[in-house]
């Protein structure tokens, strides 16, 4: 039996999404989380990166020992990565039904449903994975059946938060299971790992079903169509939506590829209350007046291909936005996002919309907890030692401060790195080291995971631009034939860089000369031989680093 537990998180420290950590005991690996997370609009999303996913080196080079992927809900910060890792770490995914339905969208879309082991995952019903013993406990959260996992490992129990809040009045009944949480704050628990995404939060987060009386007020007042943004899989949210229209005599219209198969799957297996009478098609929407009729899109980030900014700038055939149409922003503006939402919001007020969001009425419920809820947390189970997960370092490190002042040591609090490797005994908890950790980038349009050279060059092209060199190399003598050609895009205007191109010219007539002939018999090494030479030319004559393409014809 191991001495030791390793916990190892691989994402979701120091930021919004990629939620994923690694435990282990002797020979036994789980993982808990496997999320994604989009790019912000300053980083890769202008380099044509969709997505990005944790790095699973460490994974990969210790396969052996995973025994499982426990999901704690169906947010794509916590289970969107799998359809992209399941592939190479062939395990079982236990969840619960309705994320295991979006899991497996996902990987119907890749192709690879048929090779996943998806296994249902029930409130209160231990699973034994080699070293460990998972039992998931009920909380509230955003997203239904959200699950607390209580993990019984060889040097004592841990209690992993996932994303929670202690909602009292929640949309479908289901309340936490504080009762367990007390009754494992009693037997003992060695440490918790607890979401921090308010932890810089003051007060108690309010209820989900505190947003129904706002949102039915201004239903009631709005004269034109109603566009109503949440995110996709925010299912009370969408319930609470369902119920509105209904009451007030609205028909819906869900907009957006995910909307749509969200709503569709979740009607399927239980967790929303509608009709088809209630819920129309985009096709419907030329047929249904205006002051009937809400538009339930997707894109509350300000995607720029999503349902919502596509109706900001009339891009959708059915509908268009006019003046007395009231757009409601119903969810969290997550950090890095702002710039992208004000110019849809800009859109839509050139239109003669009025728009909304939770400044302006409290129109969305956080599914986190406030700094109550997680002192409530700290409180029922009395750790021993205390971790905070999930989030920017700013609330995971005023999380750790709250920790302090609930009666935690100060050496029994840590905070941690993606990457770094937690040592836990059951009288001590220690660094141990470092995994290799980070982001893998993925480009939908290629379906495999973006390299950091193509990533580079992607770079230079959107900063620098890139320069193309044309050669013709006559086979006889093996000399240039005629003048390089230079195709400048994003780089310089040829016309107002004359001199330059001349100089450009003659620095290639110089790399070709220099190469000799059996520098210029091989293509690939003679282009290497002008992208080092004239990289290095045009950063010190321009402080530019253009993306240099060669194209040696022989002839």
């Amino acid at each position: 039996m191991s001495s030791q537990l390793e916990v190892i998180p691989l994402g979701g420290l120091g930021e919004f999404g990629m939620n994923c950590a690694a435990l282990r005991a002797g020979e036994d690996l789980i993982l808990v989380d496997a999320g994604m997370m989009f790019p912000g609009r300053r980083t890769a999303a202008s380099l044509g990166v969709d997505l990005m996913v944790p790095d699973i080196s460490f994974l990969l080079e210790n396969r052996r020992q995973l025994r499982a992927i426990v999901l704690t809900h169906g947010h794509e910060d916590h289970a969107g990565g799998v359809s992209y890792i399941i592939d190479q770490l062939q395990v079982p995914v236990y969840a619960n039904r309705l994320t295991l339905g979006l899991v497996s969208s996902r990987l119907r879309e890749r192709g690879l449903d048929q090779e996943a082991d998806l296994r249902l995952l029930e409130a209160d019903r231990p699973v034994d994975l080699g070293a460990f013993q998972v039992e998931p406990l009920r909380v509230t959260h955003s997203f239904p059946e959200s699950y607390c996992f209580a993990i019984r490992t060889p040097v004592g129990r841990i209690i992993w938060s996932g994303d929670f809040k202690f909602d009292q009045t929640p949309i479908d009944g289901h309340r936490s299971n504080l009762a367990r949480l007390a009754e494992l704050g009693q037997e003992g628990v060695l440490a918790l790992f607890s979401d921090s995404t308010n932890g810089d939060v003051p007060g108690l987060s309010p209820s989900e079903s505190s947003v129904y009386e706002p949102l039915e007020k201004l239903f009631r007042q709005a004269d034109g169509k109603i566009v109503l943004t949440t995110f996709a899989s925010s299912m009370h949210r969408i319930q609470i939506v369902l119920d509105l229209a209904r009451k007030v005599g609205r028909k819906v219209v869900p907009m957006g590829r995910s909307m749509v198969s969200n709503i569709r799957l979740a009607s399927r297996l239980g967790y929303l209350r509608t009709d088809s009478d209630l819920l129309r098609s985009r096709e419907d929407l030329a047929r249904i007046p205006s002051e009937r009729l809400i538009v339930l899109a997707s894109g509350s980030q300000g995607e720029p291909m999503s349902a919502l900014s596509r109706l900001s700038v009339d891009e959708v055939r059915q509908t268009r936005i006019e003046a007395g149409d009231l757009v409601l922003l119903s969810s969290r503006i997550i950090p890095g996002n702002e710039k992208g939402i004000g110019q849809m919001i800009n859109h839509f007020n050139r239109r003669g919309a009025r728009v909304l969001d939770s400044r302006h009425q409290p129109i969305h419920a956080s599914g986190h907890g406030y700094r109550e809820d997680l002192k409530l947390m700290i409180n029922l189970t009395r750790p021993r030692f205390f971790v905070p997960i999930h989030g920017e370092y700013r609330q995971l490190a005023a999380h750790a401060r709250l920790a302090r002042r609930q009666g935690i040591p100060s050496d029994q609090v840590h905070l941690l790195e993606t990457g770094e490797v937690l040592g836990l005994s059951p009288d001590k908890a220690e660094i141990l080291g470092q995994v290799p950790a980070g982001r893998r980038f993925i480009d939908e349009g290629i379906r495999r995971p973006v390299g950091q050279e193509l990533l580079r060059d992607r770079r230079f092209m959107a900063t620098d631009g890139v320069l193309v060199v044309g050669l013709r190399i006559d086979r006889m003598n093996w000399e240039l034939m005629g003048e390089p050609e230079l195709i400048s895009r994003g780089f310089v205007q040829p016309e107002d860089s004359q001199e330059l191109m001349q100089e450009t010219r003659a620095r290639i007539r110089r790399l070709v000369s220099e190469a000799g002939a059996n520098g210029k018999r091989d293509e690939g090494l003679l282009g290497q031989m002008l992208q080092t030479g004239l990289k290095r030319f045009l950063r010190k004559r321009t402080r530019k680093r253009p993306l240099i393409v060669p194209v040696v014809l022989t002839l």
